[in-house]
């Protein structure tokens, strides 16, 4: 069975993959896609696979940018953090959806039920699942707990300056300059946190408004950012996400 992959968090789609792998060895990966541009490409040049396992929120947009251009005819099993009432709609419409983190159970799950309705599964309806979603926007995460040895702190997103991805690691950086790590990726995080004071910049870093204190042009009609608390490396707003930056600091 080939399937294709659309997750833009490296170490996410290595794990997705080797549980593939574990609950069938005969799958075939035809190919790991983190951008909505390169899956357009992708599909464009390339017959569709048996099965996309289909991530909503990439590098450069969301998956709704790919049907738009794309016709999609494969059964497509969604990875979400979006809210049970969603996820329950996303049934109806014979779609199937796994919540990040990922499970072996749960994948195997959709597997099954992949392999005992093939035939019925519908390709995805672009209104109705647009619909669902900007109905069912999370409610921003205002804390976090943190584990810090044997104890645990509160973190409110009040205190947070920004977060920024190092290795695969997620830290929150307070506006007083400490740094912890969050289990939560920075994709993650963009759904996850309030859309009016944090803004994804990159693969790596979303900031909040408040830490922002220059911005400088760069290479390739990229940003860099100077933040407070100053960061450990250089701060740049990847080219693909300059204008739906400034909008976002122009409100």
């Amino acid at each position: 069975m080939n399937v294709l992959i659309f997750e833009d968090e490296k170490h996410t789609a290595t794990r997705l993959t080797n549980l593939l792998h574990e609950i069938d060895d005969t799958i075939h990966i035809v190919q790991i896609i983190g951008s909505v541009k390169e899956g357009i490409e992708w599909h464009r040049e390339n017959e569709m696979p048996d099965l996309i396992f289909q991530d909503i929120i990439l590098s450069d947009g969301n998956c709704f940018d790919i049907f738009d251009a794309v016709d999609i005819t494969a059964p497509v099993i969604f990875t979400t953090a979006f809210s049970e009432y969603a996820l329950r709609s996303f049934q109806v419409n014979s779609i199937d959806y796994i919540v990040k983190p990922y499970d072996k159970k749960d994948i195997a799950k959709a597997l099954d039920k992949f392999k005992k309705m093939k035939g019925a599964f519908a390709p995805p309806e672009k209104t109705l699942l647009k619909e669902i979603l900007n109905k069912e926007k999370p409610t921003p995460k205002r804390r976090f707990l943190i584990k810090s040895g044997d104890n645990y702190n509160i973190i409110n997103s009040s205190e947070i300056a920004y977060f920024i991805s190092e290795e695969s690691v997620t830290f929150a950086v307070l506006f007083d300059g400490k740094r912890h790590i969050v289990d939560h990726t920075i994709a993650e995080l963009s759904e996850l946190m309030d859309r009016e004071m944090f803004h994804q910049i990159s693969r790596k870093a979303i900031v909040r408004v408040e830490s922002v204190e220059k911005i400088s042009s760069w290479f390739n009609s990229r940003l860099k950012l100077q933040l407070n608390p100053p960061a450990e490396e250089d701060i740049i707003v990847s080219r693909e996400r300059v204008k739906d930056f400034k909008e976002w600091l122009d409100r």
